[in-house]
C-alpha cells in the first residue's frame, strides 16, 4: 500500500496490484454454462510444468501457453467473446471506474469468540475463574440445544471475500500495475479477482471501456506509461504555484 494525494489535498490509500502472466483460456457460451451469461476462463501466474497432470498439459499444450497457478470464471455478454490464448492488461481498466476485488483472506487459523466474533468477554474478577475469555450460555433449557449458526470459538480466515466498489485511481501500463482504493482481502502477494464492479450506483463510471479488452497492436493510439484519474495530483506536476 502507498499514500495518494488528489488535487484538492486529500490524502487516500490505495492497494497496488499488478496484472502477470494473465490468459484467456477458455470460451463457453452461455448454452453449456448456466443459460444465462457466457463466461471466459483467465489464468494468472505460470508456474512450473512439473507435478502437473498430463491432460492439463495438453491443455495449455494446444493452446501454445504454460500452465497456470489459479484459474477463474467471469461472466461476460455474448458480444464479449475474446480469443481463447489472447493476453490481458492492466489497461483493460481505466482510472476513475470502480472494480470489486475477490480474494482469499488470511487464516488466523483456531481462535476464540472474542477475536473471531468479537465478544466483550466475561468480567475479569468478582469471583469469575477461567472463565475470562469464554462465549457464557449458549442455549437454554427451553431449547435443550444448540441452534445452528451459534458463534462459537472455530476457524478463523482462509475463506473467500469480496470487497466492493473499489475506485482506480492510476493505471501504470509499463509494469501492469493498478492503483486502487483502499485495502483488499488477502495477504501480500496472494492473487486476486479484479473485475468491473457490479454495484447498480457505479454502473455509470464503468463505460468508454476498452470492449472486449484492451489489444496493444489494435487500433487503438499507444497510451501512455502512466494513467491518472483526473482529480489525482500528479507527481510531475508543481507542488507550489504562484500568481
Amino acid at each position: 500500500m502507498m499514500p495518494l494525494w488528489t488535487k484538492d489535498g486529500q490524502k487516500h490509500v490505495v492497494t497496488l496490484l499488478q496484472v502477470q502472466d494473465c490468459h484467456v483460456l477458455k470460451y463457453t457460451p452461455k448454452e453449456k454454462h448456466n443459460g444465462k451469461m457466457a463466461a471466459l476462463s483467465v489464468g494468472g501466474k505460470t508456474v512450473s510444468r512439473f507435478w502437473k497432470p498430463t491432460s492439463v498439459l495438453e491443455f495449455y499444450r494446444e493452446l501454445g501457453l504454460p500452465p497456470k497457478q489459479k484459474v477463474k470464471i467471469f461472466h461476460v455478454t455474448d458480444n464479449a467473446v475474446i480469443k481463447p490464448g489472447t493476453p490481458l492488461y492492466a489497461a483493460h481498466f481505466r482510472p476513475g471506474q470502480y472494480v470489486d476485488v475477490t480474494a482469499k483472506t488470511i487464516g488466523k487459523g483456531f481462535q476464540g469468540v472474542m477475536k473471531r466474533w468479537g465478544f466483550k468477554g466475561q468480567p475479569a474478577s468478582h469471583g469469575q475463574t477461567k472463565t475470562h475469555r469464554r462465549p457464557g450460555a449458549i442455549s437454554t433449557g427451553d431449547v435443550a440445544r444448540v441452534w445452528p449458526g451459534t458463534k462459537m470459538p472455530g476457524k478463523m480466515g482462509n475463506i473467500d471475500r469480496t470487497t466492493y466498489g473499489l475506485k482506480v485511481w492510476r493505471i501504470n501500463t509499463k509494469h501492469d500495475i493498478i492503483y486502487v482504493n483502499g485495502a483488499v482481502p488477502g495477504h501480500k502477494n496472494c492473487l486476486v479477482k479484479v473485475r468491473d464492479s457490479s454495484l447498480p450506483a457505479y454502473k455509470d463510471f464503468c463505460k468508454n471501456l476498452p470492449f472486449p479488452t484492451y489489444f496493444p497492436d489494435g487500433d487503438e493510439e499507444e497510451l501512455p506509461e502512466d494513467l491518472y484519474d483526473e482529480n489525482v495530483w500528479q507527481p510531475s506536476a508543481p507542488s507550489i504555484t504562484f500568481a
